[in-house]
């Protein structure tokens, strides 16, 4: 006869983390001394809050200044 173990549910949070301390941790992100990267990152907080349906358009942004950051004045 085969022996059959229960199957146990996955844990879905580790004891070791701290919800509050997480929060903590993204509710001010370290600043990066980069003008347009601390401005973006900025721009992304309370991004949890919003609909989701805003979320891209946030993403796209985002994405749109630090592409430019990274490309330099124009008529370099």
């Amino acid at each position: 006869m085969t022996e059959h173990t229960p199957e146990t549910e996955p844990e879905t949070s580790s004891p070791d983390v701290d919800p509050a301390e997480t929060a903590q941790e993204f509710a001010e992100p370290e600043r990066t001394g980069v003008e347009v990267v601390d401005d973006v990152l900025a721009s992304m907080r309370g991004l949890d809050e919003s609909p989701v349906d805003e979320h891209p358009a946030v993403f796209e942004s985002a994405h749109e200044r630090l592409r430019q950051a990274l490309d330099g004045p124009a008529g370099d």
